[in-house]
């Protein structure tokens, strides 16, 4: 190709307008929200509502139980609670991942231990899982980073020989799927984030709130008890005769969604099906062309694996030493200049990039002061906390510099996804930036 680089004064490869076609319905958003306000429906948990969207998830996800609760990080909170992590345990947790997915278990008094992840799926690798576990491990953390699913086989039948509950974090991943089945209906407990506002936000977006799903009637009724004060017939849900000494207010923590949440939410569920199946066509056409081309290698999917969502967009690995070693940093000025939205990160949340380097981590932290918390001194039979360091996990750090990050689109302008890949054309047949 002879055309001249946009960085180097030639035209834009993308000329089309990048926008989002799609549009969310906002008259049906607003009807639900005014015939709440109208009937006077603003809080409360276990009737109208919420029940309806509990029951509309529940079969959805092809699930036993549905909870709500107001965030994704409260429903991991319960779901820790739930599969009895506690002081003194360990929860292993990619190092590439978020503080929200282990912060419950964090403040429940048990120690996150980070494992790495595997190159080509940018996911937490099970090999270094099972090095992780120990004498003091409770459950395994799974991240199903940017609607992208782990290998549940593997995880699955570590966490079984182990004895270890598995507590899913599929904030990002609503409608994804793992042979077939939907995520949510697959391990222990999984837990969903309403965070946002379609398209931009989490799959089911509600602007906050949470979900929890299981098959597992004790751990449902654990989350009950530990989050859902004053819930309609909470009481009578409850069938473990060692709960029958609670009254409405069990113990006492209010977890759960706004019921105005919950209505968007509602509606965006409706939708989900439609964005789903659009993303996933758009994403393999982009990661279809992007695999002939040097330089950049779509993230890879496990077999059984069907990604779902759109936080965080889609990744790629770049390699720069199949385009002369040229830098990522210059790679991506050259595809923004040629009008082709691009970045680079690993993984879409703020701070240090990945987990163990944050201050808490690498220094340690008296959590609850006088020297008593996982993060400091023995603790609960836990040894003295050591702090991590650069270079204990060779794998996501090599990574965090060679990940490029694609906007996930529902309804690109007609031809826009077509002038996207030929900027990636144009910029890889070029390596003399």
């Amino acid at each position: 190709m002879n055309e001249k680089l946009a960085i180097l004064g030639g035209p834009k490869a993308v000329t089309i307008d990048s926008s989002e076609q799609w549009k969310r319905p906002i008259d049906e958003e607003k009807k639900i929200v005014c015939d709440l306000i109208e009937r006077g429906e603003l809080s409360g948990a276990g009737f109208g509502i919420s029940k309806e969207f509990e029951e509309e998830f529940r079969e959805y996800i092809g699930c036993e139980y549905c909870l709500t609760v107001d965030h994704g990080s409260t429903a991991l909170a319960s779901a820790y609670y739930a599969v009895g992590v506690g002081p003194g345990d360990e929860v292993i947790t990619p190092v590439a991942g978020y503080i929200g997915s282990y912060a419950g278990a964090l403040h429940m008094g048990a120690r996150p231990v980070f494992c790495d992840i595997d190159p080509k799926t940018l996911l937490m690798d099970p090999e270094d899982v099972e090095r992780k576990i120990t004498k003091r491990t409770r459950a395994i953390n799974i991240i199903h980073m940017g609607g992208q699913v782990c290998d549940m086989d593997a995880l699955l039948d570590i966490a079984h020989r182990y004895g270890l509950a598995v507590v899913e974090d599929a904030c990002h991943a609503a409608g994804a799927e793992w042979d077939g089945k939907k995520i949510g209906n697959v391990g222990d407990i999984t837990c969903f984030s309403l965070q946002g506002i379609n398209p931009s936000g989490k799959p089911v977006s509600g602007g906050e709130g949470g979900v929890t799903c299981t098959n597992n009637r004790e751990l449902y009724e654990r989350q009950l008890i530990y989050c859902h004060l004053h819930r309609v017939g909470v009481t009578e849900e409850l069938t473990n005769p060692a709960y029958r000494i609670f009254d409405s207010e069990v113990l006492g923590l209010k977890y759960r969604a706004h019921p105005l949440a919950l209505a968007l939410a509602k509606v965006s569920l409706k939708t989900l099906p439609y964005r789903n199946r659009r993303m996933r066509e758009n994403r393999e056409k982009i990661f279809k062309a992007l695999r002939g081309l040097p330089g950049v290698e779509p993230v890879r999917d496990y077999e059984k694996a069907k990604p779902g969502g759109f936080y965080g967009g889609f990744k790629v690995i770049y390699n720069p030493e199949e385009l002369g070693g040229l830098p990522i940093e210059k790679f991506v000025k050259a595809m923004r200049a040629e009008g082709a939205p691009i970045n680079a990160r690993l993984v879409s949340s703020s701070g240090p990039g990945l987990e163990h380097l944050r201050p808490l981590f690498t220094r340690g932290f008296d959590l609850w002061n006088h020297n008593r918390g996982p993060l400091g001194g023995e603790w609960c039979g836990l040894p003295p906390f050591k702090g991590y360091k650069k270079g204990d996990f060779p794998v996501a750090e090599r990574m965090v510099n060679r990940v490029i990050t694609l906007p996930a689109y529902i309804d690109p302008k007609e031809g826009f996804l077509d002038q996207y890949i030929e900027a990636f054309r144009k910029v890889t047949s070029h390596i003399e930036l």
